[in-house]
């Protein structure tokens, strides 16, 4: 069953349909971003419920102490990197706490891409994006089997470009376990409501 993830999160009116449409996964942007919300913030969009969306929290090179701080505060529940954050790095977090650990993989499509082998014994699952990350744009699909041999059993996440409009195509062709959007759910650059739900609505329609 393919899990749906919905990132940058900053209002309490698109925090409360996602529970209500139960998403898997509720994502909050701690790093430098238009979309950027601080700890307090994060905390006070909506109550952390047991049996409620998850709160991803995406960071991009953090201190330990930094990201350990922003979960307690914020109530994550998941750990999402984005910076250049190495297998030591995730490894040493992994050992203070016992939240998910998620990093995020800007896809190169080349022999680069190797690199993710060695995440595979230090994180909770792999999120692919395109090269930059966070542009909206999407990475060349027919990637996807090479990049899960490098991750082996690790749950995959793909993000980059996805909305309501081709979510469905990226299920018909490839196995994912779990997809994450942003501005493909966005008008103007803030998070709508219709196209949140008409993208929940197709990935489960596929999955």
């Amino acid at each position: 069953m393919t899990k749906i993830k919905v990132c940058g999160i900053k209002t309490r009116e698109a925090y409360e349909r996602l529970q209500e449409l139960g998403a898997d996964y509720i994502g909050f942007v701690f790093a430098k971003s238009k979309r950027q919300v601080t700890p307090e913030q994060a905390a006070d969009l909506g109550e952390k419920k047991a049996d409620g969306p998850a709160r991803v929290g995406v960071f991009v090179n953090e201190t330990v102490e930094g990201l350990l701080h922003t979960a307690e505060v914020a109530g994550l529940h998941v750990l999402q990197l984005h910076g250049d954050e190495s297998p030591e790095f995730c490894r040493k977090l992994r050992q203070r706490t016992n939240l998910q650990i998620w990093k995020a993989w800007g896809v190169h499509n080349d022999e680069r891409d190797a690199v993710l082998a060695a995440y595979t014994d230090v994180v909770d699952a792999v999120l692919l994006d395109n090269e930059r990350g966070g542009t909206g744009e999407k990475f060349p699909w027919d990637a996807i089997p090479a990049l899960r041999a490098y991750t082996q059993d690790l749950p995959l996440f793909i993000a980059g470009g996805l909305h309501p409009d081709n979510v469905g195509d990226l299920l018909a062709a490839h196995s994912t376990d779990g997809v994450d959007v942003s501005s493909g759910v966005e008008t103007q650059g803030v998070k709508d409501l219709a196209k949140i739900t008409a993208f929940v609505t197709k990935v489960r329609e596929q999955r």
